[in-house]
């Protein structure tokens, strides 16, 4: 079979799931080389988190070795990822498994790449990451499973690439698929809150700034009146006073001073850190406008909501609720 045979049909195993593709949050592109630069890998993945540390999506991988064995893989699989886009830097874990065809000299036969490895990440931006991968490969003709291959050809490869943001509309269905960040939709409790009357001071205008902007969509990685996420709309907020804040929640989350994790410590400003789930690391954040209120940016868009065990936001974001930041005296 012809490598442009190959990879229509790789295409067309992929465009069966368009509803799936559409909700992927990231796209990675990957290049490898090793044996003296005898074999070369390609990897493409679409992918989007799956709970608190992981993330998951397809993956094609194709490998082409130079030489007389004339050795080549094409297939499209799945691949899952530990504690990437965790951090600025810091090393993450990786599995997949591909379907494909391999071919040689001799023929072609339906064939599977098994992979896992670690990988280093550096996240400059939100939506922009550079990764190393190391991967143990496992080259299955047959095939068998990774601890049983058949006529295996097994390997290690360093592999460099790119991984950037991808986001669909502005504004969310609160069905739509979300980063962590991004919290479910929540009805609205008897009576939604409203903004206070009347904010002083600086943090005060920081508040009022936040306010404005209510009812603006969620984007992710927006920073600006066309959409926000939750920490872009804590930095704008800020950054439209001269304060400069870090861009990600769970650095604005180290941000100012420690406040005490109570409603009675708060003040109007300070910043609220909320964990994906009870007792998680930080994944959200709000900022507190006074009487058991904040503004957050959520999957339906910037909304007040209340600290309150009796509404409905409140009683999901209560236990989350982890931490308090503090950066205008």
């Amino acid at each position: 079979m012809a490598i442009r045979s190959r990879c229509l049909g790789i295409v067309a195993l992929v465009s069966i799931a368009p509803s799936w593709l559409a909700a992927q949050r990231e796209v990675g592109l990957l290049y490898g080389s090793w044996e003296a630069g005898r074999t070369i890998s390609y990897e493409a993945r679409l992918d989007r988190p799956w709970g608190g540390a992981l993330r998951h999506g397809i993956a094609l991988q194709i490998t082409n070795e130079r030489g007389a064995a004339g050795r080549a893989f094409y297939g499209v699989g799945y691949e899952l990822e530990l504690l990437r886009g965790g951090a600025v830097l810091g090393p993450y874990a990786v599995l997949s498994g591909a379907l494909g065809a391999e071919s040689d000299t001799a023929g072609q036969r339906i064939a599977a790449l098994w992979t896992a490895g670690l990988g280093l990440e550096w996240r400059p931006f939100r939506f922009f990451a550079i990764d190393v991968e190391e991967r143990y490969r496992v080259s299955d003709r047959g095939p068998h499973g990774f601890w049983s291959p058949g006529a295996p050809r097994k390997w290690w490869s360093t592999t460099l690439g790119i991984s950037i943001a991808v986001s669909g509309t502005s504004r969310r269905s609160a069905s739509a698929p979300r980063r962590n960040d991004a919290p479910p939709a929540l009805a609205a409790g008897p009576a939604d809150p409203v903004p206070p009357l009347m904010l002083v001071g600086r943090t005060g205008d920081v508040v009022q700034t936040a306010l404005e902007v209510v009812g603006s969509p969620y984007q992710w990685g927006g920073t600006a009146e066309n959409g926000f996420d939750c920490s872009g709309l804590i930095q704008y907020a800020y950054g439209r006073h001269g304060i400069r804040l870090p861009r990600m929640s769970r650095e604005q989350a180290l941000a100012g001073t420690s406040v005490s994790v109570a409603i009675d410590s708060l003040r109007p400003g300070d910043i609220l850190a909320f964990a994906g789930r009870p007792g998680g690391s930080v994944t959200h954040v709000g900022l507190y406008i006074g009487d058991g209120r904040f503004i957050h940016s959520s999957s339906t868009g910037v909304r007040l909501s209340r600290l309150d065990r009796d509404d409905p936001d409140g009683k999901y974001w209560i236990p989350r609720w982890v931490g308090v930041r503090r950066i205008l005296p």
